[in-house]
């Protein structure tokens, strides 16, 4: 600004000094001047420039004649007033014009250096925000379902069910676990008399007519899924069941009875349904709180403790039960610390498995009352009584489990990703109190435990297990696998009390004149395998899937072990071990047998782990001492509406295990559709249907009441799901 300015200043004093020199004239010139003037002449001034001829015209006919120049006549002092006047304008403006560009140069420059501070400033502000000001951490979450199921079960029983069968003591043998309709008559019409058909205790004859093949069904449950967010490192989770698995219509206000509730004592006039309260009306309450576990993020690794779910691989060993159509879920009470190392997640723990007789603080004898020494009812903490008789489990989980929005991502760029993992766990126990766990109605736990130690068994059990699980995906192939073995040994196998130097009671034979305790020995093992590829543009998937479980020669499938009946060949279930295979002639000690089956090698899948919707899933309960081979296909007309069709044959390891005594099982096909919405609603309609083969029927050698009982007849479901997912 000082250069412009200078020059402006310059410029402004240049005239005034032009016109103080050309300006003044001496008085007496202006005064002879000013008598010329009077007399009618203008005497020319000294300096005066000579005056410019006037303009002349064209020169023509009528041109006028050329005239002679005018005298030139010397500037006034207004002219001189003017032209000073001119030139200091044209100079002002000229000044003006140039200090004009230049303050707008220096204003625009300025202003671009304003944009560029303001654009900084506002970038540093928004990368402030961004940094400091973060979106606000929702204190509760809840993630969870509602689902409505309506089955229709025809003939799941197989018609195998004989009520009358000889030797049973009225409990009847069938080749099925699915049970029979309580109006079950499968005599009707077949020569009975006053109700009962020959020979034949009980009562299974009826005169009437109605359908005693079906069973109609329908239950609800709302599972919740509540996280606490206490910061973004802490967070306590856990899982509640409302109406868990409910039927719908069974919980009545008339349920009671007349004891409890005299003004409604038939269900005919019942107006409404109580809440399920367990020992009322119910076997379990309205609400169950499955799960309660938090979870700390450390610099490290996460942290987690509590009661929480668990789960590896497919499911086959460790199965949280969280699909929409799953019903039962494996929980742990443990502490688990995981982190990542290499891309691997590298997760040990220590379970909780059974803690045994646990109780509140009271007195004994002087110190309270006599043989009252513990106070259930009294309110406060618990304690585990003993920790010589807990299930101790310790686990370690190595995995690589990619997230599945990463492999969508690796598979449409053409890469192959291969996902793998092994869960191990350790499990052993010292000391069992049978007693405790068998006491019926709830008592070990509403009543004092026991603190006899004659009612321990030294058990001495020892187990190691573990499960290896891998996928691999390619295009559009994956193939998913998982396998599981099991091993270990429990020396005192007794399921009664003997003391705390009791061990195998029930595994006792003859070996040179004396008895001899034998262990039992686990030795187990299972695998599965899915499988598929999609076609057309990932609308049409077709795939094979199949899975074993190791069997025993033992009578019964072994799905419930601890059933009261002792198994016999031609028998469905029972424990697997325990059979005299060789019986002596000698008798030592109420001892003849001289050998004994003292192993279980049959492996149990998980529950959860769907198969199929009738064989293994309602009559069998899950896959046990069977193989199967399952091709699948299926075609979605949109992302959210589609069908598929699964066949599975199923066959069984070991034919001493069916009721039939042969290997195949049956042939089963299962038909689905679905629809699902983007708000969470979920339909999908489902129709199976069961052929048996030879494995489910009556063994020859069984003794039936009928022989219409013998041969397994067909069966099928048709199935209604509703649900919404949030």
């Amino acid at each position: 600004m000082l250069r412009p300015l200078f020059v402006g200043s310059l410029l402004l004093a240049s005239p005034a000094g032009l016109a103080q020199t050309a300006a003044p004239a001496p008085k007496a010139d202006e005064k002879k001047a000013d008598e010329k003037k009077a007399e009618g002449t203008t005497p020319p001034a000294a300096d005066a420039p000579p005056a410019l001829p006037p303009a002349t015209l064209p020169f023509g006919d009528d041109a006028a004649p050329p005239t002679a120049p005018a005298v030139p006549t010397a500037p006034t002092g207004d002219d001189l007033d003017r032209l000073k006047a001119q030139l200091k304008s044209e100079l002002k403006a000229e000044v003006q014009a140039e200090l004009k560009a230049q303050l707008q140069s220096e204003l625009e420059a300025a202003a671009r250096d304003q944009a560029t501070a303001k654009a900084a400033a506002q970038e540093w502000q928004e990368e402030r925000w961004i940094e400091e000001v973060k979106p606000k951490l929702n204190f509760l979450e809840l993630d969870g379902y509602f689902r409505f199921r309506f089955d229709a079960f025809n003939r799941l029983d197989l018609g195998t069910f004989d009520p009358a069968a000889p030797g049973t003591n009225g409990l009847g043998r069938g080749t099925s676990g699915f049970p029979t309709p309580t109006l079950y008559r499968p005599f009707d019409g077949q020569g009975c008399t006053d109700g009962n058909p020959e020979n034949s205790p009980g009562d299974p004859c009826s005169t009437t007519s109605e359908d005693t093949q079906t069973i109609l069904s329908a239950n609800m449950r709302l599972r919740v899924d509540p996280t606490l967010n206490v910061s973004e490192d802490i967070r306590i989770r856990s899982t509640v069941d409302v109406f868990d698995n409910i039927v719908l219509g069974s919980t009545p206000e008339s349920l009671p009875g007349f004891a409890q509730n005299p003004t409604l004592p038939l269900p005919l006039f019942a107006a409404s349904q109580n809440p399920p309260q367990a020992g009322l009306n119910s076997i379990y309450d309205a609400i169950r709180i499955r799960r309660l576990w938090a979870e700390v993020m450390t610099p490290v690794g996460q942290l987690r403790f509590g009661r929480m779910d668990q789960n590896f691989g497919l499911g086959l060993l460790a199965n949280n039960g969280n699909k929409l159509d799953q019903d039962f879920g494996d929980n742990a009470d443990q502490v688990v610390f995981g982190t990542r190392i290499a891309g691997h997640i590298i997760a040990p723990g220590y379970s909780f498995s059974s803690s045994g007789p646990f109780g509140r603080g009271g007195g004994a004898g002087a110190g309270g009352d006599l043989n009252q020494g513990f106070f259930q009812g009294e309110q406060g903490q618990r304690y585990n009584l003993d920790p010589r008789d807990d299930v101790h489990s310790v686990l370690l989980v190595i995995a690589k489990r990619d997230k599945e929005e990463d492999i969508e991502e690796q598979l449409r760029q053409g890469n192959w990703i291969a996902n793998y993992g092994v869960f191990g766990v350790y499990r052993t126990q010292q000391y069992d109190i049978p007693s405790y766990y068998t006491a019926p109605g709830g008592a070990s736990v509403t009543q004092n435990p026991p603190v006899d130690a004659g009612q321990y068994v030294n058990r001495k059990a020892n187990a190691g297990i573990a499960s290896v699980w891998g996928r691999f995906q390619v295009e559009k192939f994956r193939i998913e696998a998982e396998a599981v073995g099991i091993i270990g040994q429990i020396d005192g196998t007794s399921t009664s009390s003997g003391g705390l130097t009791s061990t195998a009671a029930d595994l006792k034979t003859v070996v040179d004149g004396a008895v001899v305790d034998n262990p039992l020995f686990i030795l187990q093992g299972g695998a599965a395998v899915e499988s598929s590829y999609k076609l057309l543009g990932d609308a049409l998937e077709v795939g094979v899937d199949g899975g074993i479980a190791s069997g025993d020669d033992a009578p019964g499938f072994g799905h419930r072990p601890v059933i009261t009946q002792t198994p016999r060949a031609g028998d469905l279930d029972g424990k697997q071990y325990g059979e005299c295979l060789e019986d002596g002639d000698v008798e030592v000690d109420g001892v003849t047998c001289t050998r004994r089956d003292n192993d279980i090698t049959n492996f149990r899948f998980d529950s959860d782990y769907i198969v199929d919707m009738i064989l293994f899933r309602e009559i069998l309960g899950t896959v046990t001492d069977a193989f199967y081979v399952k091709p699948h296909i299926s075609y979605s007309f949109t992302p959210d509406l589609g069908v598929r069709a699964d066949v599975i044959y199923s066959q069984a390891v070991f034919a001493s295990s069916t009721p039939g005594q042969q290997n195949p099982l049956g042939l089963e096909l299962d038909l689905r559709a679905w629809y699902g919405t983007d708000d969470g609603f979920y339909f999908m309609p489902q129709f199976g249907v069961l052929l048996p083969f030879a494995g489910l029927n009556h063994w020859e050698e069984t003794q039936l009441s009928d022989e219409k009982f013998r041969t397994a007849q067909f069966a099928w479901t048709g199935q209604l799901f509703a649900g919404v997912q949030f």
